[in-house]
């Protein structure tokens, strides 16, 4: 059987048309001024003091611990961090942002934005406690811890303190930390969950959360992804189509991206960081119209067709082995499956959602008409049962061998 690899995905035209953009107002500034300068200066202008973002899922896997790696040699060699901008959401997003910012910052930020934590009270009550001049003037001290208490849900031991039996300071204060101890016991430790939540300087990043990528498009320019779980990163086809600088690893998932010009390939760290000190000193190269269209969704389809297609001698392999008719019966059964209304109608079964009515759009823009996509879908059942009698059926039947097990779901209206 034939294998190929090659990549069949698009990106929306939103982020061709910003490509475009940027290249169109490069070029006319560098006609305009001979020089790059005036470019340099205007995109300053337009972004925020960051250049640099990473986009995706704030996971491990998608590289973050290696971008941590990188900003440590980054320092190494320059004496700094680079700042960076790091998009989007994950359940390990909590750590990750500890691990970049460090448990001091963490825990200090936490502590400024909780002045009347369970901790600061206890600390506060401990130094009274201690201080050998305590006496009933700490009264205010008092309200606050019993309020304190009150609003963790150890009620008992608040009313201890309106009891009309005189006691001293010292004795209600002992109490009020007696109850706090065990109150605190069942708090959980948060441990750490990477070494690099232990560094001493926390690399200087944000974490604004979720954003769609293409509001990006005027704010940064250099792109860092050193992922290499993905089989073809979205993220990166979208940065570069964009007109931005994409620092990648040398990896088998990144080859389709290195024949661009704003693509910037790293096969380690020193690599890395000349890349990095490059861009920020550089801008990007505008796209040509040749390279702008390898993005589209058009280029993506011309690409599967050239991957599927076989060449005469392998045609007449496969007709010497006797393939050649089942091959025939599977294109024209995919063909007829499209067809006329009822191709509709099963796109709409798997799923194909507004974008099913393929043959309906194409009548509606042959007679002029502007297509509609919220009519209600038909029955199912009527569906399965309507294939169940055609054509098509009888040829699956004829194309596969005996012996053959089918699903249930297809053995059941076959």
């Amino acid at each position: 059987e034939k294998e190929a690899i090659s990549n069949v995905h698009g990106v929306r035209a939103e982020f061709t048309r910003e490509g475009a953009r940027r290249a169109a107002t490069a070029i006319a500034v560098s006609n305009r001024t001979n020089s790059m300068n005036a470019t340099v200066v205007e995109a300053n202008n337009n972004r925020n003091n960051t250049d640099i973002y990473f986009i995706g899922k704030i996971l491990w896997a998608k590289g973050l611990d290696k971008l941590l790696e990188l900003e440590d040699f980054y320092r190494k060699i320059v004496g700094e961090y680079f700042p960076i901008d790091i998009f989007g959401s994950g359940p390990e997003k909590k750590e990750i942002m500890r691990a970049f910012h460090g448990r001091k910052l963490h825990f200090k930020e936490k502590a400024d934005g909780n002045e009347n934590s369970l901790s600061t009270i206890i600390s506060a009550a401990m130094e009274v406690l201690n201080d050998p001049e305590f006496g009933s003037e700490s009264g205010d001290l008092f309200e606050e811890l019993t309020d304190e208490i009150e609003l963790n849900g150890v009620k008992d031991d608040a009313h201890f303190f309106h009891k009309e039996e005189p006691l001293t300071a010292k004795d209600k204060l002992g109490s009020l930390l007696r109850v706090l101890s065990l109150r605190t016991e069942s708090l959980e430790i948060d441990l750490p969950k990477s070494l690099h939540e232990w560094r001493k300087q926390p690399v200087p990043s944000r974490f604004p959360g979720r954003v769609d990528h293409a509001l990006l498009k005027d704010q940064f320019k250099i792109f860092v992804n050193p992922s290499v779980t993905e089989v073809l990163c979205t993220t990166t086809a979208e940065a570069l189509a964009m007109g931005k600088f994409a620092i990648i690893p040398d990896h088998p998932s990144n080859r389709f991206f290195m024949k661009f010009p704003n693509c910037l390939v790293y096969q380690n760290k020193w690599e890395f960081v000349a890349n990095l000190r490059w861009a920020q000193s550089h801008e990007p190269e505008p796209l040509t119209p040749e390279l702008l269209h390898e993005f589209t969704w058009e280029a993506a389809t011309e690409r599967f067709i050239n991957a599927a297609a076989i060449t005469n001698e392998e045609a007449k392999e496969r007709a010497r082995l006797g393939k050649t008719k089942l091959d025939e019966r599977i294109a024209w059964f995919h063909n007829e499956l499209g067809k006329g209304v009822k191709g509709d109608r099963l796109r709409k079964v798997l799923g194909g959602g507004p974008i099913s009515d393929q043959v309906k759009y194409v009548k509606s823009k042959i007679e002029g008409q502007e297509p509609g996509f919220d009519e209600c879908e038909d029955d199912i059942d009527n569906i399965f049962r309507n294939l169940g009698y055609s054509s098509i059926t009888q040829s699956i039947r004829s194309s596969f061998e005996k012996g053959i097990l089918l699903p249930n779901s297809l053995a059941a209206w076959i």
